[in-house]
């Protein structure tokens, strides 16, 4: 069995944020827009993260458009770049007068948001940004961010933290060697310090078989193909 201690050195520490969490955050932002008096002709969510929270911002400011691009760190053959790029850019739509709020969940370096602006600045009249949290260490700080959190932690969104389940657990496959659910989830829970539920783990390894990824074994052991 692999060291707990070599583990928990290898996750991140992070924070869990359930939908509940989500709207009061969306609900703050959006009391700070309606005080600031900057009133958005158009709100942008930039896919993917920003997606839901800019869906429940227009249903608080009572808003009818909405639109977004993709901006992400991937390269020809999936593979990172330094910088973020347009994947999918901006449908062709004409903002240049229009009031812009861009929506993101999180800020985490800065460098998505900072080419976020550098891309829409010269499309629309005004823009202001928006997102639910904000690294302290972000040299990018938005006009609107209800939580800035002071120590770097993972954050576990709601719709994306099958994703990150999905790439935790391999991981933990790949260091063990295989393991039970009940082992998995327990690493998981001592390594990131948050609660994970057995049946999010079920659905993880479910997902890795189907994609040929993982098998289970005897005792019920779960290892990557």
């Amino acid at each position: 069995m692999t060291d707990r201690n070599i583990l928990k050195k290898t996750f991140p520490e992070a924070i869990r944020l359930s939908w509940e969490d989500v709207e009061n955050l969306l609900w703050e932002t959006f009391v700070s827009l309606r005080s600031s008096g900057f009133d958005p002709d158009v709100i942008i969510g930039v896919a993917r993260g920003g997606l839901v929270p800019a869906r429940i911002l227009t249903d608080y400011l009572q808003k009818k458009y909405i639109c977004t691009f993709q901006m992400g760190h991937w390269a020809e053959g999936k593979t990172l770049s330094e910088k973020p790029t347009i994947v999918f850019p901006l449908p062709e739509v004409d903002l240049s007068d229009k009031r812009v709020l861009v929506v993101d969940d999180v800020s985490d370096v800065g460098g998505t948001m900072e080419g976020v602006v550098q891309y829409l600045s010269s499309r629309v009249g005004d823009i202001k940004t928006a997102v639910l949290v904000n690294k302290a260490d972000s040299r990018f700080k938005t006009d609107y961010c209800p939580r800035i959190m002071k120590q770097w932690r993972w954050v576990l969104f709601p719709w994306s933290k099958h994703e990150d389940l999905v790439a935790f657990t391999e991981k933990v496959l790949q260091l063990t060697g295989g393991l039970p659910i009940e082992d998995i989830v327990r690493i998981l829970e001592e390594a990131l310090s948050v609660d994970v539920m057995t049946q999010e783990i079920e659905k993880v390894l479910l997902d890795m078989k189907l994609a040929g990824e993982v098998a289970e074994g005897k005792n019920r052991i779960w290892t990557l193909i």
